[in-house]
């Protein structure tokens, strides 16, 4: 258990490791919201439904992870360390997404052009040659190289894309990662096979993310949801009839939840999963403050990702030295005027995630600091708001949330949330002999039996 302001004993924690994992389910104590059924069968509540449909979450379940990877750390570490450039092949046909204030990308997987481009599922081997000439043309000027198999649509493509009435799966990907992260092509891969291929799946990059560009003077915050609910919006309108579901991972959980939670029920989603949210920022910075191995293994590292995308993306974000807001910045109405090259030098410096949001986030909002910040953005803040089915899905030995993910005091407040918490499993890992995710199976089966026999 975490200790605020006091740092832990370089020690790996006895209580949380090991390969035998099991789950213990949480929700309100008056119970889960009751879910109408097809065909006529009597409602069950959430809980209920997740026990009976996706057995792997229900309460007491047992599971088994790679017994090399013992410990939350060396789940988490091996996760963003190993070569998985053949695993999880998935083929992404980029859109770029209009909104008011700017644009953003969506990565659709594209299942028909593993038969186009002649992948080889054991090797991950493809006709390269057909795909670069493809990607040669369609490219638009002056935007960044992709990730592999990655590349624009045409627009015959992306409409043929648009055209699509299947339900959809969004997903939402971890702090300054995308579409290209394994844990995500593991999901998608998952997912978009699920029941002979019934869901369409998109992930949805944040702006600036996954070698999109940003194209207005603003960089992403977990307080700003627009695009998520405005991305939600078109796809109802473009097929009202069909259900749209969304998964989110580490940050991208945090975002998908404050977006629940900030819309109510006027969300087009019909259900959704929060994988490794930071449910309290504040418990999880000062879990990468305070603890000794997550300080040291995963503090930095996640800092530096964040002031390379900085970085990447100053041709847009940059200001004059001893820039001023004309009026001072809120959430409603940020003034993103630290983004200097003299800052961007310090930021190179930097070991903490809240050292960055001390000098990039928290002013440009008007908070006076990175931690005023995480308190405002935390997600247990508008639990009590979410109005669809939520199973959240946490692992008390992850290294960069902590080992707190919802006190029992906020889950008493909504019905509609789930909590599944492992006892093993790190940060978004979960990683099996196979080398595969546990989780990524168990949210493909919970929106697979969802969209079946929920009403």
């Amino acid at each position: 258990m975490l200790t605020h302001g006091i740092k832990t004993y370089p020690m790996i924690n006895p209580l949380h490791w090991g390969y035998n994992a099991t789950v213990d389910q949480m929700a309100s104590e008056t119970g889960t919201v009751s879910l109408p059924l097809k065909d006529g069968k009597d409602p069950v509540d959430l809980s209920q439904f997740v026990s009976e449909h996706v057995p792997a979450l229900k309460d007491g379940a047992q599971f088994q992870l790679d017994p090399k990877l013992f410990t939350g750390i060396l789940q988490t570490m091996y996760l963003s360390a190993a070569d998985y450039s053949k695993t999880f092949p998935v083929f992404y046909g980029r859109e770029i997404v209009q909104f008011e204030d700017g644009v953003c990308t969506a990565d659709w997987v594209r299942s028909d052009w593993s038969s186009k481009y002649k992948l080889n599922q054991t090797t991950g081997k493809f006709d390269k040659a057909a795909f670069d000439a493809d990607e040669k043309e369609t490219h638009p000027e002056g935007w960044p190289r992709l990730q592999p198999r990655t590349r624009y649509m045409s627009e015959t493509e992306k409409a043929e894309t648009l055209s699509d009435e299947r339900p959809i799966v969004i997903i939402m990907h971890g702090l300054a990662g995308g579409s290209h992260e394994p844990i995500i092509r593991s999901i998608a891969t998952h997912i978009s096979q699920m029941d002979g291929g019934k869901f369409q799946v998109v992930v949805l990059n944040t702006r600036g993310c996954a070698r999109s560009k940003i194209t207005t003077h603003a960089l992403f915050t977990g307080l700003h949801t627009g695009d998520i609910e405005h991305f939600a919006l078109r796809e109802k309108a473009r097929f009202p009839e069909r259900n749209l579901y969304a998964v989110g991972c580490s940050f991208g959980a945090l975002m998908l939840a404050n977006y629940l939670g900030r819309v109510g029920d006027k969300t087009p989603l019909k259900a959704a999963m929060c994988v490794s949210a930071p449910w309290d920022m504040v418990l999880s910075a000062e879990k990468l403050q305070n603890d000794f191995w997550s300080r040291n293994l995963f503090s930095k590292t996640i800092t530096q990702f964040l002031v390379r995308l900085v970085k990447v993306n100053m041709g847009e974000l940059e200001v004059p030295e001893g820039t001023t807001p004309e009026t001072p910045p809120t959430v409603e109405h940020p003034v993103f005027y630290t983004f200097t090259q003299s800052n961007l030098k310090k930021a190179f410096q930097m070991r903490k995630i809240i050292e960055f949001d001390n000098m990039f986030t928290a002013p440009c909002l008007g908070f006076a600091s990175g931690m005023d910040y995480y308190r405002e953005a935390s997600p247990l803040n508008l639990i009590d708001k979410i109005s669809i089915p939520l199973v959240a899905l946490n692992a008390k030995d992850d290294p960069v949330v902590g080992d707190v993910a919802i006190p029992q005091q906020y889950l008493n407040k909504n019905g509609n949330v789930l909590l599944c918490e492992s006892d093993l499993g790190g940060h978004v890992a979960y990683l099996q002999s196979d080398g595969d995710s546990w989780a990524s199976k168990s949210i493909a089966q919970f929106f697979s039996e969802f969209d079946k026999n929920v009403v």
